[in-house]
């Protein structure tokens, strides 16, 4: 069976480079009209034209106020959003709470959590008009069995993820709207690969797959999330990590 999302408005936070970009090829290809919000304009503005339809939007998620204009812009632009992908999202390897400072903690939990809230928010009424859609949230590996290499205040925020997923599915299922997690391991995006580095063997070695996951891999499954065949799933936290964590 071929997924066809044609007619679809899909908005992909972080859809300037690595897991929100190859999201955005994918639903592109299904034939969604796509919507790559991100910090980075250039990168957004180059994943729209890799697809080669679009719209480009430049957005800082931890600024509300930078949140609200999107939504203007893009109900203005398109007239409402059939998939939302909450993908943008910052990274921080730290060891040890204290290695975390106060600072640090509120910009990733201003990005990573109220982000995505502010981005639920401003785009669930117009969802809820069209009775129909889905909300793809992004949480993490991190959050299933605790950072290890990753900072704790990214496992939190990661974790808290899955309680505003769940929370938000109770409130869009009356109106048509599912809303799921999925849980990426470890995937080989540029602060991946950095982290990595050389030491790409030991990695896998811990992986039951016995490979570490690309974006595609990632990308596939928000597809099938953001399709009819989903429809009929909601709350639910989809493991993607090669069988590091079975829960």
């Amino acid at each position: 069976m071929q997924i066809d999302l044609t007619g679809k408005i899909a908005l992909i936070t972080g859809g300037g480079s690595g897991i929100g970009r190859a999201c955005a090829h994918t639903l592109a290809a299904a034939g969604a009209f796509v919507v790559a919000v991100d910090i980075n304009e250039a990168g957004a503005q180059q994943t729209i034209s890799q697809i080669g339809a679009g719209l480009a939007v430049a957005c800082d998620l931890a600024d509300p106020a930078a949140v609200t204009a999107l939504r203007d812009r893009v109900l203005a632009e398109t007239g409402g959003v059939d998939i939302l992908v909450n993908c943008a999202g910052l990274i921080s390897y730290r060891k040890g709470i204290n290695a975390v400072s106060v600072d640090e903690w509120d910009l990733l939990l201003d990005v990573n959590l109220r982000g995505t809230f502010l981005v639920c928010q401003a785009f669930i009424d117009s969802m809820k008009e069209r009775r129909d859609g889905s909300i793809v949230t992004f949480s993490s590996l991190a959050a299933r069995v605790g950072g290890i290499e990753v900072g704790i205040h990214y496992a939190a925020s990661k974790a808290a993820l899955i309680g505003l997923t769940r929370t938000l599915a109770k409130e869009g299922g009356p109106y048509g709207i599912t809303v799921n997690a999925v849980a990426p391991g470890v995937i080989l995006t540029d602060p991946v690969k950095q982290q990595v580095g050389d030491h790409e063997d030991a990695y896998t070695a811990t992986i039951p797959l016995q490979r570490l996951g690309q974006p595609q891999d990632v990308a596939n499954v928000v597809l099938f999330l953001a399709s009819p065949l989903s429809s009929y799933i909601t709350g639910v936290v989809l493991d993607i990590n090669g069988g590091m964590y079975m829960g």
